[in-house]
């Protein structure tokens, strides 16, 4: 069988090479074939080969042409009023970033401040960093990350010991 199927492709292939006619397209397409060269004469230098109009003539519009006008310049009004309509507050970190720092800067202080007061918390979190294999430097680290969300994933997942859950519990706790 794959003598047959050899011996067709090479008189298919001898064939193809005897006879250089062009195949593809048809006669349907203005000056021949799809691939033949095309049937304008030249070019006359003006955008899309459109002549201007005559002096005292107007260019009549195509029929797509408002409908495009009107898309662009609505849009371009409609970003230029929402953008100039916009609250101070929409864009701008500061107006809604400040007083989550500063809220959480003084929760963070007084966690720090509750700790010094608490040598038996400091002593317990130390622990818990050796368990971590962090250093002892690194025990107020570990409560200013408190909502970090390697440590927070570590809780949820158990492979942050449940004692440093009970430590911030105490830390946050109201005096």
């Amino acid at each position: 069988m794959s003598n047959q199927l050899r011996g067709l492709a090479r008189r298919v292939g001898a064939q193809l090479l005897r006879n250089p006619r062009v195949r593809g397209g048809g006669g349907e397409y203005p000056g021949g074939s799809f691939w033949s060269e095309g049937t304008q004469t030249g070019r006359n230098g003006f955008l899309f080969g459109e002549l201007p109009p005559a002096p005292g003539q107007t260019r009549k519009a195509l029929w797509w042409e408002p409908w495009w006008y009107i898309g662009y310049g609505g849009t371009a009004l409609g970003i230029f009023l929402i953008y100039n309509a916009k609250p101070l507050e929409a864009f701008d970190i500061r107006y809604w970033a400040n007083p989550r720092a500063a809220k959480e800067l003084d929760v963070e202080m007084r966690m720090l401040d509750k700790l010094n007061e608490r040598p038996d918390l400091k002593e317990r979190l130390v622990a818990v960093c050796k368990d971590l294999n962090l250093v002892e430097e690194e025990a107020y680290d570990l409560v200013l990350m408190r909502n970090e969300y390697k440590v927070r994933l570590g809780l949820y997942t158990g492979r942050v010991p449940e004692e440093l859950k009970s430590i911030y519990d105490e830390l946050e706790a109201a005096e």
